[in-house]
């Protein structure tokens, strides 16, 4: 069955050739559709070398870069399920991630071994790297298998079909009304659901273009919208706190006035601060990776703590009764044609329900039919817009040599929303902050190692044998503070 993506792009790189889709403003470069064309048959061709079936999930730890755009459209013209992972991952996650999720390939921005795949070829700066094994699980029909920390557990992988990711996508579009011509900020990460059906999918699609860096740069990120006329940002909060904080020095783009951000709770403050200081209001969007676009606040009039305002066409929101909710609340259960039905390691019936997928945010209705977010019932750390689960990084530190005990949480942080604290209990002396540091960064990608260590006799505890969280956050703010 043909793609609707790929013929979406084919018809705008026959119409369009010299179409700019990505500018390069780090590199001085302008990618046109020809070009995108000519670098996602370069990367076909290297699948098809290496034999890649169809239906064989092909995974890409490429960044912020061309080339992930590139790897996806050949995927999808050669019916390969997408991977996309954060470019960060270091190399042992990268390859517990494609065994996990019987990845047959990945492509990769580093020439470093992956345990369990075996260089095959490189072509420009993308080395591809085959399992060792075929995987021995089925193939999938999805087009994108999206990490997410899901809301329970360990992260998964969900299984997005095209269908899903195409409507998702245009009933995104026409909600915060972003069209063909338009030129988007690239700050986002492309391989999170967020900038994935944000920026990756609307440039295939519609051919929305993008200003893209390899990281975001805040002391750039004025200067390239105002050299290309870019009209959209699609943030996560800390970016727009640091714009707050810091004006531009020529003041913000005059063009660049479509705001939104998700990711994390925009705080009342940071819209309040930024509209008093450059007159715009920057708007909430609230989805997650199973469900794809929930809720967007498309008005300019000013909104309460947490309101994310209303569901998108096609989404209906439910509030399933649940302890800790607000009064006329509940736990958000989201139904609609663009939420999936599974994991790639199947149906979870936790959050599966009811012709639905339960979140795991806590929240009510307002008066004007706008959903209130009030918080969460999952232990997720968000670091600068990022997903952390607590523990997957207590798995890794518990490998240390004389560890007996560990425990991860998030502490608030003006700069990045929050940062991760890590409790230690250990057998013997010790090891040093920097050996710590060292030991997570060949294991995990760098927004999930700890920014403080902390080593305790023991983990506190409540008269009840609960964990006293009270006493871990007055250790971590002790810690912290001691760092400043």
């Amino acid at each position: 069955m043909a793609s609707a993506i790929v013929e979406a792009f084919r018809r705008i790189e026959r119409d369009h050739p010299t179409r700019p889709l990505m500018y390069l403003p780090g590199a001085h470069r302008v990618i046109t559709a020809a070009d995108l064309a000519q670098m996602s048959a370069s990367l076909g061709a290297v699948l098809d070398a290496a034999r890649v079936a169809p239906g064989r999930v092909v995974g890409a730890a490429l960044g912020n870069r061309p080339s992930a755009i590139a790897a996806f459209l050949a995927c999808a013209e050669r019916g390969h399920p997408f991977l996309p992972i954060d470019g960060g991952t270091a190399t042992a996650e990268l390859g517990h991630i494609g065994r996990r999720l019987n990845a047959a390939a990945l492509m990769l921005a580093t020439a470093e071994p992956v345990l369990g795949f075996q260089t095959r070829q490189a072509v420009g700066h993308v080395t591809l790297v085959i399992t060792d094994d075929p995987p021995a699980g089925p193939a999938h029909n999805a087009s994108v298998l999206k990490l997410t920390s899901g809301t329970t557990g360990v992260p998964r992988a969900t299984l997005t079909s095209e269908a899903a990711l195409v409507l998702d996508t245009r009933t995104l579009m026409d909600a915060m009304g972003i069209g063909a011509d338009d030129i988007q900020i690239a700050a986002i990460p492309l391989s999170h659901a967020y900038g994935f059906g944000n920026l990756l999918v609307p440039l295939l699609l519609q051919g929305t273009a993008i200003v893209m860096r390899e990281a975001f740069v805040p002391q750039r990120l004025p200067e390239d919208a105002r050299a290309v006329g870019a009209r959209v940002f699609p943030g996560v909060p800390f970016m727009f706190d640091f714009f707050g904080a810091n004006p531009p020095p020529g003041g913000w783009p005059p063009t660049l006035t479509t705001l939104m951000s998700a990711g994390a709770r925009l705080g009342h403050a940071t819209v309040d601060r930024f509209r008093a200081e450059f007159g715009i209001k920057i708007h909430s969007f609230y989805g997650t990776t199973e469900t794809g676009g929930i809720c967007y606040d498309a008005g300019d009039d000013a909104v309460t703590e947490g309101n994310v305002g209303r569901p998108l066409k096609s989404v209906t929101v439910s509030l399933m009764p649940h302890d800790g909710a607000p009064p006329g609340g509940g736990r958000v259960l989201v139904r609609g044609p663009g939420v999936v039905t599974s994991y790639a390691d199947g149906v979870d019936p936790e959050v599966f329900v009811e012709g639905g997928f339960l979140t795991g945010d806590l929240g009510a209705f307002d008066g004007m039919g706008r959903l209130v977010l009030s918080g969460r019932m999952s232990p997720f750390v968000n670091v600068a817009g990022r997903k952390v689960q607590p523990g997957e990084v207590e798995a890794v530190l518990r490998e240390v040599e004389g560890m007996v005990d560990v425990r991860v949480m998030g502490l608030a942080d003006d700069r990045r929303g929050e940062h991760l604290v890590a409790f230690l209990v250990m057998r013997s002396a010790p090891p040093s902050v920097v050996h710590l540091r060292r030991f997570c960064a060949t294991r995990l990608a760098s927004f999930k190692i700890p920014r403080v260590f902390v080593f305790l006799d023991e983990i506190p505890l409540t008269s009840r044998g609960k964990l006293d969280r009270t006493a871990l956050d007055a250790a971590a703010r002790a810690a912290s503070t001691g760092m400043l």
